[in-house]
C-alpha cells in the first residue's frame, strides 16, 4: 500500500511556468481524470490540481502541485488502495503527460513498515471520505442551473 503522504517529485522539462503552461497542464490532467480536474490553488508561486484517476479498475485521488519558481511538480497519490507498482505506473503516466522527468520518489521501505501503516490508516479513511464529499458537493454546485 502507498501512503497518503507519499509523493513523487518531477522536474518539468519544457520552459517556464506561464499561465498558458498551467492551462496545458490542467488540460493534460483532465485527459487522465475520470471526473474532471479542479485547480484548488493558483497563487504567484504555486498551482494545485485535484483529480480522480482510474488505475486497473480502481479509482485513486491525486493531488498535483506545481511549484512555479522551481519548475517542479509534486504528485501525491491519496490512497492506500494501490500497490507500489500501480502508483509508480500512475506517476510515470502523469509525468509523461506533463512532459516532466522524475527526480525523486517516496521511500517504499518506510511505507511497508507496520508503523507507517498504523500512522496513516485513519487519516487515509478520513481523507478519502472528505475528498469524495467535497467532490460531490462541487459537482452538485456546478450542475445547478444558472439564473
Amino acid at each position: 500500500m502507498v501512503c497518503i503522504f507519499c509523493i513523487a517529485v518531477f522536474a518539468l522539462v519544457a520552459g517556464a511556468i506561464t499561465a498558458e503552461r498551467l492551462d496545458k497542464i490542467e488540460e493534460k490532467l483532465n485527459e487522465k481524470s475520470v471526473d474532471g480536474v479542479e485547480r484548488t490553488v493558483d497563487s504567484e508561486s504555486v498551482a494545485r490540481y485535484e483529480l480522480t484517476v482510474a488505475v486497473d479498475g480502481k479509482e485513486a485521488e491525486v493531488s498535483v502541485t506545481v511549484f512555479k519558481d522551481a519548475n517542479r511538480v509534486r504528485i501525491q497519490v491519496i490512497t492506500h488502495n494501490l500497490t507500489r507498482k500501480e502508483v509508480e505506473h500512475l506517476e510515470d503516466e502523469l509525468a509523461e503527460a506533463l512532459e516532466a522527468d522524475i527526480v525523486e520518489r517516496s521511500d517504499p521501505e518506510h511505507e511497508a513498515s507496520a508503523q507507517h501503516l498504523a500512522e496513516h490508516a485513519a487519516e487515509d479513511a478520513r481523507a478519502a471520505q472528505r475528498t469524495k464529499s467535497e467532490r460531490a458537493a462541487k459537482k452538485a454546485q456546478k450542475s445547478k442551473p444558472k439564473r
